[in-house]
């Protein structure tokens, strides 16, 4: 495949995409509804068990945590021994450790609190794996004029499961229980595993010393650094998803309290943000040509003036349109993200890279949605959704500060 250069400009080509793009997508469409299925049932069942608010945050921050640590040790490992070997780990690791936790309820509709944290948190330990791999497989597998639309191709599988996830949860739950539920998301790992079977095996890319010169030590510096507008495309992301992440813990008593709805409407909301960002996942290519940074700055800032006025909804039909725009919105992002990143760093660090993305990505979510479990015991669902709103608001009003994130191509 043509090798993607940093700092380049993909065009846009009309070949058709090599199979291995769309299983990579499929794998990582069931892995992330696994994700999100697990995650909104969590949510959901955290107070009818009587978990208190404290709980309900250790349980999301078990959840996510994990990744800080592994994320960059797994990047790096997908760097040295290639993203299958590395998806498949993870796969199967959580799977298994799905199926134990549904083995160690003693009954079908309660989750033992210590067992999800000590399995969910392995879970989350694996989890960068996946991402990571993927990320670093689609650059080996399309040419460099079709990157957009390979990445737009994986990115559907991030944003679809934002509608199977929440759309599975409240069905699941009803007909087999909170613990025995846990069986959905392990069979899509499983599901998930047997596709990455597929996928092809290309070459580590050789480290700068292995089998050629080292080059000039300026080059060698250029190659080892992280150039400041990738650590400004993070940082936004991170702030971002920081500033989201009360949406996830404020949602269910938002709509339990100020809609008055049950979790029909609670999956509702959310499988309309899934349809909505699938409804713009189309025009990630285009957009990410010119300018990513400056593209998803302006989105982060759009996507909070749009969802601010939820609180001032108590209706579920206004609600739910807000929530299909506010998915539109957030649509190409993690498709520009992701272009940017391939095309500025190096492709011997694209593993490290991804791995960073998403240990702090997977971090910061949760981080914002467990300080707004604690923050809903003093004031409402609907004032933890507005300041959510502002801070995503803020975050990319911040990022247009950063010249070089704004001007790179």
């Amino acid at each position: 495949m043509t090798e993607t250069r940093p700092g380049t400009r993909p065009e846009i080509s009309g070949r058709r995409l090599p199979r291995a793009v769309w299983t990579a997508g499929a794998v990582t469409s069931l892995a992330s509804t696994a994700d999100n299925f697990v995650l909104f049932l969590l949510l959901w069942v955290a107070q009818p068990q009587g978990w208190s608010a404290v709980q309900t945050a250790a349980v999301v921050l078990v959840l996510r945590l994990p990744t800080l640590t592994t994320g960059v040790l797994l990047g790096r490992a997908v760097d040295r021994w290639g993203g299958r070997r590395l998806i498949l780990l993870d796969l199967t690791g959580r799977a298994v450790l799905l199926l134990l936790l549904v083995l160690s309820s003693r009954a079908a509709d309660t989750l033992p609190l210590v067992p999800v944290l000590v399995l969910g948190g392995l879970c989350g330990a694996l989890a960068p794996a996946s991402y990571a791999g993927v990320r670093w497989l689609v650059p080996r597998i399309a040419d460099t004029e079709q990157l957009g639309r390979a990445n737009a191709v994986v990115a559907l599988g991030d944003q679809l499961p934002l509608m199977l996830g929440a759309a599975l949860a409240g069905p699941s739950l009803a007909l087999l229980g909170a613990a025995t539920s846990m069986v959905v998301p392990a069979g899509l790992l499983l599901v998930a595993a047997a596709l990455a079977l597929t996928l092809p095996r290309p070459d580590p890319d050789p480290p700068a010393t292995a089998g050629r010169p080292a080059g000039p030590p300026r080059e060698r510096d250029a190659n080892r650094r992280v150039p400041p507008r990738v650590l400004a495309l993070i940082a936004l992301s991170t702030a971002y998803y920081f500033a989201y992440g009360p949406f996830e813990t404020a949602s269910p008593p938002f709509v339990r309290g100020q809609l008055g709805a049950t979790e029909g409407a609670y999956s509702l909301l959310w499988a309309l943000f899934g349809i909505g960002a699938l409804a713009t996942l189309t025009a990630a290519p285009l957009l990410s040509r010119r300018r990513p940074g400056l593209v998803n700055a302006v989105g982060a800032l759009v996507w909070g003036a749009v969802m601010l006025p939820i609180a001032v909804i108590h209706q579920v039909l206004p609600a739910a349109a807000l929530f299909l725009v506010g998915g539109a919105i957030w649509g190409p992002y993690t498709t520009i993200e992701t272009g940017a990143l391939q095309r500025w760093v190096s492709p011997a660090r694209h593993g490290a890279v991804f791995g960073l993305q998403r240990s702090l990505l997977s971090v910061a979510t949760p981080l914002g949605a467990a300080l707004a479990a604690i923050a809903l015991q003093e004031v409402a669902p609907r004032t933890v959704l507005a300041v959510s709103a502002g801070g995503c608001a803020l975050a990319g009003l911040l990022a247009l500060t950063s010249r070089d994130l704004r001007r790179a191509q």
